[in-house]
């Protein structure tokens, strides 16, 4: 239970590092003299940051001492953020951005591998609370900047403070035991994996994660180009972090109650009949608060569900979860960025009709997936046996 304490605390620390983006993104244009499509792609480079730290420690994971490599990713995020206030460049900003996302996709990856070392086959609920305190991380992170808004550099203060919230943890974290490689995980290392299983997983993450980044990362600057004040919109931002992270505790519950492909396929189509309304209704401020709201607690159980579900088919790795990050992180950077170079032409609304592309095509794919995989799940079976061996939880 303590290694699983710490890794939610890396999980908090992760998440206000995510969470930190998207409402210092004006801030962040001011400070380097850049218009919103330069400024953003920050998105793109960090993602591209964390798709390459994913592939370099993923394997990693699976065959040395975990700790050291998360507590050293914390060190080194710690330090990042802490000069983030410091970079009057957009270059320079750009270069910390993707070392940033490098100790981002190592600390992602060490916190869902090294729970499937603890928990094993019981992971999915575990796994479903270490996904509830990056939401709880994330939903600090814009709080936490519309407090500093009146100090006399709110972005330094801010930054600043969430460098030093995240240098105990990566203490804690180097001082203790790394957990052990069961055989299991052993196994799912070197399982060969079915391509177009992995293909079709990697494509849904893609999309849904691109959806969930582009509203993430740009519904503070969505708000303000509705004639939203500053502080309003940061509130909103909040709200929005505050109902994700809502919807990640709500997950553990649910994990246990439904199986995983209903809850994706579910709140897949919430997500969707969310970024609808707001496109109907794109003036109204109760839909921006409702927006905010109901966005954040659709999309929030869709990835931890998603991992649950390739745990059951195809058993978690590092190897696995790096390829999966990989997945998600191109499409945190793709569409993001793509926002960002049509937001001040095409307007606001652009920001919700990538949204609603992204998750109708998403829930194509993963649709797509199941019903292969009730007709023909011979494919994953030899996966599925080395890892899961026993299970009976249906998918």
């Amino acid at each position: 239970m303590k290694k699983t304490i710490l890794y939610f605390l890396a999980f908090i620390s992760l998440g206000l590092i995510s969470g930190s983006l998207g409402p210092t993104i004006p801030a962040l244009a001011a400070q380097t003299n850049s218009a919103m499509h330069e400024i953003s792609s920050l998105f793109l480079v960090r993602s591209m940051g964390t798709m390459i730290g994913a592939l370099l420690v993923g394997r990693l994971y699976d065959r040395v001492a975990g700790h050291p490599l998360l507590g050293g990713s914390l060190l080194g995020a710690a330090a990042a953020m802490a000069l983030i206030p410091s970079m009057g460049g957009l270059g320079l900003l750009l270069l910390l951005s993707v070392f940033l996302g490098l100790t981002s996709g190592s600390i992602n990856v060490g916190g869902n591998a090294m729970i499937v070392q603890v928990h094993g086959e019981r992971v999915r609920p575990h796994m479903s609370a270490l996904h509830f305190a990056f939401g709880l991380g994330g939903f600090l992170a814009p709080i936490l900047y519309t407090q500093f808004l009146g100090t006399s550099d709110p972005m330094r203060v801010t930054y600043w403070t969430l460098a030093a919230m995240t240098i105990p943890v990566s203490l804690l974290i180097l001082g203790s035991h790394s957990p052990h490689h069961h055989l299991r995980a052993q196994a799912a290392v070197a399982a060969p994996m079915p391509v177009a299983t992995l293909s079709l997983f990697l494509l849904f993450f893609f999309l849904e994660v691109g959806a969930e980044a582009s509203v993430m990362g740009w519904y503070f600057s969505y708000a303000t180009a509705r004639s939203v004040s500053t502080h309003t919109a940061g509130l909103m931002n909040s709200g929005f972090w505050a109902a994700f992270t809502l919807g990640r505790l709500a997950t553990i519950w649910l994990s246990v109650r439904f199986n995983a492909i209903s809850v994706i396929i579910a709140n897949v189509i919430f997500a969707a009949a969310i970024a609808t309304a707001m496109l109907l209704a794109p003036a109204s401020p109760w839909m921006l608060w409702a927006g905010a709201i109901g966005f954040g607690l659709a999309v929030a159980p869709i990835f931890p569900s998603t991992f649950g579900y390739a745990q059951r088919l195809l058993g978690l790795s590092g190897k696995l979860t790096a390829l999966f990050l990989v997945g998600a992180s191109a499409g945190g950077m793709f569409w993001p960025w793509l926002i960002g170079q049509f937001f001040q032409s095409r307007g606001p609304q652009f920001v919700m009709l990538v949204a609603l592309f992204d998750l109708v095509c998403a829930l194509v794919v993963i649709m797509v997936l199941h019903e292969w995989h009730a007709k023909s799940p011979a494919e994953t079976t030899p996966v599925a046996e080395a890892i899961c061996e026993g299970q009976t939880e249906p998918l």
